[in-house]
């Protein structure tokens, strides 16, 4: 793209086509989950938080096998974490601390913390190297495997405590869903490509880090679907589902990390810089105030941590600034 201009119409109109087939995808995801009566709390979750990645796992390939644009695809993952946490805060704020983040159970624990876990392990091996390991990397492999694990984990907690109001009884042919699924897929897929070099020739022109644009611009459009169900679930009241999306979007964002590893020549981790610690750094603080707000809400001796809630976005702020001081050097 040979102007600054052309390369923001295209990366605009591109982020509209991914925003709307994202809430496309969470939608029939949600048809689904109802149609065939997937409804217990961690498969809801995971099929919620996969669909609403997608936008991330598309232009995260493109940014590493098309682009070439390994800091676009870290500054994505990371940034979209860091986002995910502040809407989650946002929403909390406006419809109730207590609401969201109490009445959930040892299964959304456990997500809270196996999502913080993957973001660590990418952070050990972004500061102590990873090493190639044939299509693949040391840390891909860990990473894919622990979040493997990790929802093992949550699905066998959720078998003792299961949240019924977030069971819906099977309600017939999900034929319709999945068309709806896969068409929604489908414009990701293809549009998600034209952000990625859009958003390449955007750093580029302007002389603006790759870094810093995955962490600010990509991850809002590619994070709005997940930005959508967190809404739309806790005006349902559903707030497991709520907390589930955005921690379980957390935990998937970082394995997409082992899937992008497949169609780059370098471990994408070994590729990580200072504006990647930082945004990596800032995801996991805002993850851990999250989970502090959450045992507040569970257990009185933890109440104070509840004032932490209004200051998540005060450090998501803080962090992007951090992230874009570091980029500049």
């Amino acid at each position: 793209m040979e102007t600054l201009g052309t390369a923001v119409i295209v990366f605009l109109v591109s982020a509209t086509f991914v925003v709307f087939a994202g809430i496309g995808l969470a939608r029939y995801g949600d048809d689904l989950a109802e149609s065939t009566g997937w409804g217990k709390l961690w498969v809801g979750t995971l099929l919620v938080g996969i669909a609403t990645s997608l936008p991330e796992v598309t232009v995260n390939i493109s940014a590493v096998w098309l682009e070439g644009s390994p800091g676009l695809a870290l500054g994505n993952v990371f940034g979209a974490d860091m986002l995910n946490v502040f809407v989650l805060a946002c929403v909390a704020m406006a419809f109730g601390v207590g609401k969201l983040f109490g009445g959930q159970g040892r299964d959304t624990e456990l997500l809270i913390l196996v999502g913080m876990g993957l973001v660590a392990l990418a952070l050990v091996f972004g500061i102590a190297g990873d090493v190639k390991l044939g299509p693949t990397s040391l840390g891909g492999l860990l990473v894919l495997a622990g979040y493997l694990a990790g929802m093992r984990m949550v699905y066998k907690a959720g078998q003792t405590h299961m949240h019924l109001e977030d069971i819906p009884a099977p309600t017939g042919s999900a034929r319709r869903a999945w068309i709806g699924f896969g068409i929604s897929a489908l414009v990701v897929i293809v549009a998600g490509r034209f952000l990625a070099a859009s958003a390449d020739s955007i750093a580029e022109i302007s002389g603006i880090s790759a870094s810093f644009i995955g962490v600010l611009l990509v991850s809002i459009v590619t994070t709005l679907p997940e930005a959508s169900v967190t809404v739309a679930a806790t005006l349902r009241k559903s707030y497991g589902i709520a907390m589930g999306n955005v921690y379980g979007s957390n935990a998937f964002n970082v394995t997409i990390l082992s899937f992008s590893d497949l169609f780059s020549d370098v471990p994408l981790l070994g590729e990580m810089g200072g504006a990647h610690y930082a945004a990596a750094g800032g995801a996991l603080l805002l993850m851990g105030m999250g989970y502090l707000v959450w045992k507040a809400c569970q257990s009185p001796a933890y109440a104070m941590a509840r004032m932490l809630a209004p200051a998540i976005p005060v450090v998501y702020i803080g962090t992007l600034y951090l992230v874009f001081t570091l980029a500049q050097r």
